[in-house]
């Protein structure tokens, strides 16, 4: 009786591994914002149902607001999306960082701010695919990561801060008087 042997497997080229990672660091990316995360609420679901009235409310002293925290987000994954296309970029400054919430604050306002937001992830999302073969493996200019490290620390910054709007959100629905409705513009 003769031995049989398995046939062997085929060595994978490594650009079909970069290509399998960056398909799951685009999805992981989108799902940061659609959903579904296995850990908690995506940002899309974490903001809800909030109106603009809600996302400026500061029920934590010590906390940024719903909306800073949403402007924040957005620019983290715009920035990250720039440093893609090669630009050597700074660490932002805290204006950059934590961009101004828009006067009046209103509920036009607010949805763009969440559109904004879902885009630059869909963006970067769309950038990590396209980078793959030219430069997922590359060290971000005036960094010491490269792209694929950097995308996968926006995906997961923008999961933290999701967990953050949950506290905030459980904080103004817990200190809202009930049966109240509150105007939707605030100034």
């Amino acid at each position: 009786m003769a031995i049989e042997h398995p046939e062997p497997k085929p060595v994978r080229h490594p650009e079909y591994i970069y290509m399998d990672y960056a398909r799951h660091l685009s999805g992981r990316l989108r799902r940061t914002i659609t959903g579904p995360m296995w850990h908690g609420p995506s940002l899309r679901e974490a903001l809800e149902g909030m109106t603009a009235a809600d996302a400026v409310e500061r029920p934590i002293q010590s906390m940024k607001t719903v909306w800073e925290i949403v402007l924040h987000v957005t620019a983290r994954a715009e920035r990250a999306c720039l440093r893609m296309d090669g630009l050597a970029l700074d660490e932002p400054t805290p204006t950059e960082d934590w961009p101004r919430i828009p006067v009046p604050c209103t509920t036009a306002a607010w949805e763009d701010s969440q559109i904004q937001m879902a885009n630059a992830y869909r963006a970067m999302a769309v950038r990590v695919c396209e980078v793959m073969s030219t430069g997922f493996l590359k060290v971000v200019e005036k960094q010491d990561y490269n792209v694929a490290t950097m995308a996968d620390g926006v995906a997961e910054h923008g999961a933290y801060h999701a967990g953050q709007i949950m506290v905030l959100r459980k904080e103004i629905v817990r200190r809202r008087p009930s049966g109240s409705h509150r105007a939707d513009v605030m100034w």
